[in-house]
């Protein structure tokens, strides 16, 4: 069933962005998204639609209407029922869908919207639990929409990949040496988390650790990925940020713009703060002429170290897991900034990849100097809120000037 519905759309290209919405909305209902494969729908039809010239932003924008859409009616539809629901055929076979939903929504909240968009079989499901909770509506939409915002591009830019890459003219050896970076890859986030999972005061030592061996087998092996790095700077038009202008080159000047952070910081006599974001920086600077990185890949890894100390200083006092959720906050800011780069050849996919390594091993050493004696103290709500939200306008106020 799944092939005929992909082949009919294959041959009938006019309807994929409605199928890309028609497979978001359900989804994301409840009920429904239980029982649609829809992640594998969204990425065979994203794949079709990079084949076909759909541009990304048209796909993003299909799948972002249909899971805000989808959502809402999930939404509404426990704020009508509420307990009532447990009365339907399904619930009554399988009671524990609802007990696992109201049993995470419980423990994290309004937060659990957001997480619960990214796990599958809590995604139908969180949504009408916080209407069932009668979960304020002007809040649920706020977290909605922010959060189909994430999910849309994370779930479509996969599969369009893909449907792109299919049309590339890569050498034999590319897949292969991205198989073995993408495994790389896996062992140090993976390896990172589960040492910080265990919460003592040397697990940010130990992952620092991991990712400086990690950086120290890049330097050493990046011979072995020139295949890939070449590929990829051949065809850096692929990876263009579609709607988005062309930045300027980074200057040195630019880090000038994070003032407001540390001077918010220094407002607020938050001193712990400030030496984890001086140590961090001056970390990042050490690693990245170790690493003989350019200027411009060194401006990257201390923008990268500055986002990295505004995770570990706005996540304070949280659970382990929503701390590692805030990791997706700079996902945004560093694909405009690492495709900019590319596309302006001041930068090569290595040389990012390594000025990524030197800051995640800064910010990971300098919050372990820094928490020796003890933990950093939440800050205040204003503070948090200035730290979180500065880069963001920094980089809407860089868009809008963009030439």
């Amino acid at each position: 069933m799944l092939s005929s519905l992909t082949d009919w759309l294959a041959s009938h290209q006019q309807w994929l962005g409605i199928a890309i919405f028609l497979v978001s909305l359900t989804e994301s209902l409840a009920v429904a998204g239980l029982v649609v494969p829809g992640v594998f729908l969204l990425f065979a039809i994203s794949a079709l639609a990079a084949g076909a010239g759909v541009s990304l932003t048209e796909a993003v924008i299909w799948a972002f209407a249909g899971a805000v859409l989808g959502d809402l009616l999930s939404f509404a539809l426990g704020r009508w029922f509420h307990q009532d629901i447990r009365r339907l055929p399904l619930f009554r076979r399988n009671p524990q869908w609802i007990d696992q939903g109201e049993r995470f929504f419980r423990r994290y909240g309004w937060l659990s919207v957001v997480l619960g968009r990214f796990i599958g079989p809590l995604r139908p499901i969180i949504p009408m639990i916080a209407g069932m909770f009668d979960m304020p509506a002007w809040r649920f939409i706020a977290i909605n929409v922010l959060s189909a915002l994430a999910w849309a591009p994370a779930y479509l830019i996969p599969g369009y990949t893909a449907g792109q890459a299919a049309s590339w003219a890569v050498p034999p050896l590319f897949w292969g040496q991205a198989l073995n970076l993408a495994a790389g890859a896996a062992i140090v986030l993976g390896g990172s988390l589960y040492l910080l999972r265990w919460q003592r005061r040397w697990s940010p030592l130990a992952a620092a650790g991991l990712c400086l061996l990690a950086l120290l087998v890049l330097i050493l092996q990046q011979h072995t990925l020139d295949v890939f790095s070449a590929t990829l700077v051949a065809s850096r038009e692929h990876l263009q940020l579609p709607g988005l202008p062309a930045l300027a080159r980074p200057q040195p000047e630019v880090l000038l713009l994070a003032l407001p952070i540390p001077l918010s910081l220094l407002l607020a006599r938050q001193w712990g703060a400030c030496w984890l974001l001086l140590l961090a920086l001056t970390l990042t600077l050490a690693l990245s002429w170790l690493a003989e990185l350019s200027t411009a890949s060194s401006i990257a890894a201390l923008i990268t170290a500055m986002l990295g100390v505004s995770i570990v200083l706005c996540n304070r006092g949280q659970g382990f897991w929503t701390r590692v959720s805030w990791l997706l906050y700079p996902l945004p800011l560093l694909a405009l900034l690492d495709s900019n780069l590319l596309l302006q050849q001041v930068a090569d996919p290595m040389a990012l990849l390594s000025s990524l390594l030197c800051a995640s091993s800064a910010v990971l050493l300098s919050s372990w100097l820094v928490q020796r004696a003890s933990p950093l103290a939440p800050m205040p709500p204003l503070a948090r809120l200035l730290v979180a939200s500065w880069p963001y306008l920094i980089a809407c106020w860089l868009l809008l000037t963009a030439p």
